[in-house]
């Protein structure tokens, strides 16, 4: 077994239920527990926020609304646990939920074991309090220690798998994985390696080698080949790189159109 539980992330958005429907249909093939995490915001929640909210938006603020918004967001967030459990349970997949109020990066990254695979919709950022805060996404798919995959709004049938390649240990994690889920979805799978030195050839898995700044290769090579799936080690090139000069990681998350599965 590859995983033994999946984690999904939802909230209501087009992201967030292409999640979940990643999520059920890996649960399904895998034979394992799908859990449905929902966090509300406890930023949002706060006095302060909401007052200077209330300012931007025009609405009357009064000592104490934060009671009714999070009554709101229960509301809310009760429907879409009863949505996800009931499809999960109409489709015969073992499912739970979990609710909390937090900050949801954190609350998601603490619900996910190593061996586990915690699944999100990718979402840009979003601006809080005059600051751009980081994604939810990059966040978690930082400090999670589970893969993570990332999923657009639209589901798509996975019929070609790509393995981002570069030799190194978590390249060959990746690898195993992709050969894994290429058996399990019944989908072509081959390895694409950016560069000019030599790396360990896999054994039982095509590698292209291309040319050029590796983040950008990879984008356009799953666009020109129809990936539906691109695998590759999450951060691997060390803090220092990120620090100064973005990391491959990012760059891909950020431009990538197809559900991107990070190994840690």
């Amino acid at each position: 077994m590859i995983f033994k539980r999946v984690v999904v992330g939802i909230d209501g958005s087009r992201a967030g239920w292409s999640a979940k429907d990643y999520a059920f249909e890996l649960g399904e093939r895998l034979a394992v527990p799908v859990v449905g995490v929902h966090v509300i915001d406890s930023r949002l929640l706060e006095e302060s926020f909401l007052e200077d909210l209330a300012g931007v938006l025009g609405f009357t603020y009064y000592l104490g609304i934060s009671q009714k918004v999070r009554d709101f967001f229960e509301e809310q967030a009760n429907a879409l646990i009863e949505e996800f459990l009931s499809e999960g349970r109409q489709r015969g997949i073992r499912v739970s939920s979990f609710q909390t109020v937090g900050i949801p990066y954190e609350e998601l990254v603490n619900q996910a074991d190593p061996e586990d695979l915690l699944v999100i919709g990718r979402r840009g950022n979003r601006p809080v309090r005059g600051f751009l805060l980081s994604s939810t996404a990059e966040v978690v798919s930082r400090r999670s220690k589970a893969p993570v995959m990332l999923t657009p709004e639209e589901k798509r049938e996975i019929k070609s798998i790509c393995v981002a390649y570069d030799g190194g240990e978590l390249s060959k994690r990746a690898l195993f994985l992709g050969e894994e889920l290429s058996k399990m979805y019944n989908a072509s799978l081959h390895a694409l390696y950016v560069g000019d030195r030599k790396v360990e050839t896999p054994s039982h898995t095509e590698l292209l080698v291309e040319q050029g700044l590796p983040e950008e290769r990879i984008v356009t090579h799953c666009r020109e080949r129809g990936v539906d799936l691109l695998l590759m080690g999450a951060y691997s090139k060390g803090r220092v790189r990120e620090l100064f000069l973005g990391s491959v990681t990012s760059f891909v998350m950020h431009h990538i159109d197809v559900p991107l599965l990070l190994v840690k």
